[in-house]
């Protein structure tokens, strides 16, 4: 079984109020070393692999399928054009949803990855966003009453110490709710393929690569809306939900300011 999957809600425990759950959603803490974190330094490594391998088409067909059987390009998204040298191969920026474009010589179709790397320990999906950021006002703005409900079941039962700081999400009520494990799942989806709490990714991912730790590659499609909302519903009953003081304002206002 493939390790559990945490989402963080970050949040004051000692007085509970809708309007101002601040919001974290991870899945998997990167462990930091000295030059970055794990994470990262496996996400750089891989599309460096991927680059080297380009033209091994056996190796790329068991990964990606038979669009691969003529070789892939790796994408620089700063140029649009193909990486020349691995040693131009640098981390994706934080706005972008894609960390590695992949472009098929077969079909020259283009697709955008998000990575998972378990190499470590769980990479993230959404980290320290505040409610009243954009995302919740725009896009998410129909799931907010529902992560609110889930949000307020967590706390009541965390200050009864009916459960701890961790708690799989499937074992709290709310989730069992069909409207609210919908939301949930809408906004898990927004920050795994589509944007950040501040805006839109200038590259909406299409796909995910799962990075074990034995450093094989899983390619996931999730081309269309039903695919990804099956990976989606593949993950989320593996999250772990824990409400922490990191990162909270020492005062926080009725609008999240």
């Amino acid at each position: 079984m493939e390790n559990p999957i945490k989402i963080f809600f970050t949040k004051k425990l000692n007085a509970y109020f809708v309007d101002v759950i601040i919001i974290q959603t991870i899945i998997m803490q990167d462990q930091h070393t000295e030059k970055g974190n794990k994470g990262e330094k496996t996400e750089i490594s891989t599309k460096k692999l991927l680059f080297a391998n380009k033209e091994n088409t056996e190796f790329l067909v068991e990964i990606f399928g038979e669009e691969a059987s003529t070789g892939i390009e790796i994408i620089n998204p700063d140029t649009n054009a193909p990486y020349a040298s691995p040693d131009q191969i640098k981390k994706a920026k934080a706005t972008s949803k894609a960390d590695i474009i992949i472009k098929f010589k077969a079909t020259a179709n283009i697709r955008y990855c998000s990575m998972k790397s378990l190499t470590g320990a769980k990479p993230a999906i959404l980290n320290h966003t505040p409610r009243s950021a954009k995302a919740f006002q725009t896009t998410l703005q129909q799931a907010v009453a529902d992560i609110d409900l889930l949000a307020k079941e967590y706390i009541e039962k965390r200050a009864k110490k009916d459960i701890g700081e961790d708690i799989i999400f499937h074992k709290l009520e709310s989730s069992h709710d069909k409207k609210i494990k919908t939301s949930f799942a809408e906004m898990l989806a927004y920050f795994t393929f589509t944007g950040t709490g501040a805006r839109l990714s200038p590259n909406e991912c299409d796909s995910v690569l799962i990075i074990y730790k034995d450093t094989t590659l899983k390619f996931i499609d999730c081309n269309s809306k039903e695919q990804k909302m099956n990976y989606i519903n593949s993950i989320m009953d593996k999250c772990v939900i824990s409400f922490r003081q990191k990162g909270m304002p020492k005062q926080i206002g009725t609008n999240c300011e």
